[in-house]
């Protein structure tokens, strides 16, 4: 497996950037709803389901980091496709929210994780666009 060379630590933020995401995303939207409710029921709570939020937008996230640290030809438009939907899906999402915000634990949870994605995003595609397709 190649590593970044010189002039290239974008590319390790990047990647860095994208698992730290996707590790989020699963400990938020998955991990944190299941333990919850396995403790709501351990203390004998009725709990009708775990809160989880489906997304799979990690599986998206890890391949674009794949992509992006080999150095694949397709991490490019990829990254800048990925991005772009990412930012437009987000910032409607938000739009939503702010319209009706809702303070729960587990939105506030959801609040975070689409903030990190929408910054995280807009700082890629910049890179993206600055450092031009290879």
């Amino acid at each position: 497996m190649s590593r970044p060379g010189r002039g290239e630590g974008w590319i390790t933020f990047s990647v860095f950037g994208l698992v730290v995401m996707a590790t989020w995303t699963l400990a938020i939207k998955y991990l944190a709803p299941l333990l919850w409710a396995a403790a709501e029921r351990a203390a004998g709570r009725p709990v009708e389901a775990a809160p989880i939020m489906w997304d799979f937008w990690w599986v998206a996230h890890l391949v674009l980091a794949t992509l992006l640290w080999r150095r694949h030809p397709l991490a490019w438009l990829t990254g800048a496709v990925v991005a772009v939907a990412e930012i437009a899906i987000v910032t409607v999402k938000l739009a939503v929210y702010i319209r009706q915000p809702d303070l729960s634990f587990w939105k506030l949870l959801w609040l975070t994780n689409k903030m990190y994605v929408l910054a995280f995003f807009v700082v890629f595609l910049a890179l993206l666009l600055k450092r031009g397709k290879p």
